[in-house]
């Protein structure tokens, strides 16, 4: 191959590489992050010392459900 044509093609896959790591960063950020959740039905809080999806509140333990929303 011509070295320019090498080059080009770097250059590309370079750009495809950044790209897909912003998009892969912008997807991570759509997931909303709580240090406290708040059970929907008994209105329990949960506290944790960082941010966590609603996946890492679990169950409540007051009530057992699943549905959380967070405090901002």
């Amino acid at each position: 191959m011509d070295p320019a044509h090498q080059a080009m093609m770097a250059a590309l896959r370079s750009i495809r590489n950044q790209a897909d790591s912003v998009l892969k960063n912008i997807e991570e950020s759509n997931e909303q992050r709580s240090m406290r959740w708040k059970c929907k039905e008994c209105r329990y809080t949960k506290h944790f010392t960082r941010p966590v999806p609603v996946e890492a509140a679990g169950k409540c333990p007051r009530c057992k459900s699943t549905e959380f929303r967070p405090i901002l």
